[in-house]
């Protein structure tokens, strides 16, 4: 198991010895909803439950290591341990109890030498997680496979930190590299979009829609997008959506697909991304149904589309 050197180790037993080894690939941020310090984030995780973190830091910037970083630690579901051996390595962090507040300037300067740390000592790769099992850096939020029951952590405040403070500052002092300069506490763009114009369905065929044209979000390093859509098709279909990037040279990269199941009559359904964009890739969006039973072939409506967000240039 691996220490990181900068942490006061206070280890969690019998978790240390008993739990599995992981190879790690990833480094997933959260907020633990309270104002603690790392030592009461110890104390929790001794006395009140099983699940426990690798690192925890107080707001003053003090932190904890609590588990190796070669031992599975369980706040980041299907991302603690995968079959192939790789996991993720986590840090819980003080904050209100409503998830609202940013990170200090503390909290940062640490989040970002633990960053540093993991890609020297395990080699994690320099970039943003893209898919939920892509080595890299992360949020809790960010996929929905990193938690059980949903999540909003670490907050829209953290987030956009973490796209225009953190993740750079990593990504700069590990590379040896001054750091671009950021816009301290730049605020998101909104993205706001709604459109009456049909679109058709066409059973089993990804269709991307128009709202106020196809490209959702052009020029953006991150974003939180939600489409909401009145969609008619056959009671007990399966509608599927989600939003894409497109890039110049006409790849693409898909993000998750996200499902609902129509009901009678017209069906109001909706789907949120949380992402990364890459320089030149614009966001869009797609859907698709699968009829409810073999055979039936009749053709769904988009009657209306809503495109609803914040996305930070």
């Amino acid at each position: 198991m691996a220490w990181y050197p900068g942490a006061t180790k206070m280890e969690l037993q019998p978790e240390s010895d008993d739990q599995p080894a992981i190879r790690p690939t990833q480094f997933i941020l959260h907020s633990v909803g309270a104002p603690w310090t790392a030592r009461r984030l110890y104390e929790f995780w001794r006395d009140s439950t099983n699940l426990e973190s690798h690192f925890g830091l107080g707001y003053g910037g003090d932190l904890a290591q609590y588990i190796g970083t070669q031992t599975r630690a369980d706040a980041n579901y299907r991302a603690n341990l995968r079959p192939d051996g790789s996991g993720a390595v986590s840090i819980e962090t003080a904050s209100n109890l409503e998830h609202t507040d940013p990170w200090t300037d503390r909290q940062v300067d640490r989040l970002v030498e633990v960053g540093v740390w993991l890609h020297q000592y395990h080699g994690l790769p320099l970039r943003v997680c893209r898919s939920w099992d892509e080595p890299g850096y992360g949020y809790h939020r960010l996929f929905p496979q990193w938690s059980s029951g949903g999540t909003a952590c670490p907050g829209d405040a953290r987030v956009g930190q973490f796209h225009d403070v953190v993740f750079p500052a990593i990504a700069a002092r590990a590379s040896g590299r001054p750091a671009d300069p950021q816009p301290g506490g730049a605020a998101p763009r909104t993205l706001g979009e709604y459109t009456d114009a049909q679109t058709a369905l066409v059973p089993g065929v990804w269709t991307t829609l128009s709202v106020n044209g196809r490209t959702l979000i052009s020029g953006a390093k991150a974003y939180t997008a939600t489409v909401f859509l009145t969609v008619t098709v056959p009671a007990g279909s399966t509608l599927q959506g989600r939003f894409y990037h497109q890039r110049a040279d006409g790849s693409r990269w898909n993000g998750p697909i996200v499902e609902r199941i129509a009901t009678v009559g017209a069906s109001f359904v909706d789907f949120t991304h949380h992402g990364s964009v890459s320089e030149g890739e614009t966001v869009r969006f797609e859907a698709c149904y699968d009829p409810p039973a073999p055979g039936v072939r009749d053709p769904g409506t988009v009657s209306t589309s809503r495109a609803r967000g914040l996305y930070w240039a």
